[in-house]
C-alpha cells in the first residue's frame, strides 16, 4: 500500500487483525459517471465475474471480531483473485459504461449479490426479484444464504 508523504502510524489494537483503508482516485468527465442506482421497472440484473463459491463467506463478520485462539479456528477461507479475469472484467466494465442502455452499475461488497442488487434497487426506489438458480456456481449445493 503506497504511503503518501511517509505518514504512517501503528496502533497496538490492530497488531493481530490489521485494518487497511484504501481508495482509488481518478479523473472522469462528470457526464460519464455511472452510479449504483437502478431506476425503472423491468430492468435486468447482470452478474459479471467468476462463478460464485464459498471462499470468503463470513469474511466481513470475521474481520470485525476480536481475534483469539478460538476465533482463529473460525477463520474463513480466503478468496483467491484471478488477475487475468480481473483485467478482462475491468476492460468490459469500461466498455459497458459507454452504453446509454446501462441503468446502473455496482461492485459486490462483502454480501455479494444480496448487497449490490438490493442497494441499487433501493437507491432507485424499487424492489427486486432475483432468480438465484441462474447464478453460476463453482460447486453444487450452495444455498441462497451462502
Amino acid at each position: 500500500i503506497p504511503t503518501t508523504a511517509g505518514e504512517i502510524e501503528f496502533d497496538e489494537r490492530y497488531d493481530g487483525n490489521p485494518l487497511v483503508n484504501a481508495m482509488c482516485v481518478g479523473i472522469i468527465d462528470h457526464d460519464k459517471i455511472q452510479k449504483g442506482t437502478a431506476k425503472g421497472v423491468g430492468n435486468s440484473v447482470i452478474y459479471v465475474g467468476l462463478k460464485t463459491g464459498r471462499a470468503g463467506i463470513h469474511g466481513a463478520t470475521f474481520a470485525a471480531e476480536e481475534l483469539s485462539e478460538e476465533s482463529e479456528s473460525k477463520r474463513p477461507s480466503v478468496q483467491i483473485g484471478d488477475p487475468f479475469v480481473g483485467k478482462k472484467l475491468m476492460e468490459a466494465t469500461l466498455e459497458a459504461i459507454t452504453y446509454p442502455e446501462l441503468v446502473g452499475i455496482q461492485d459486490m461488497g462483502a454480501a455479494g449479490l444480496t448487497s449490490s442488487s438490493s442497494e441499487m434497487a433501493a437507491k432507485g426506489g424499487s424492489g427486486l426479484h432475483m432468480q438465484l438458480e441462474k447464478v453460476p456456481v463453482r460447486e453444487e449445493g450452495i444455498s441462497p444464504y451462502e
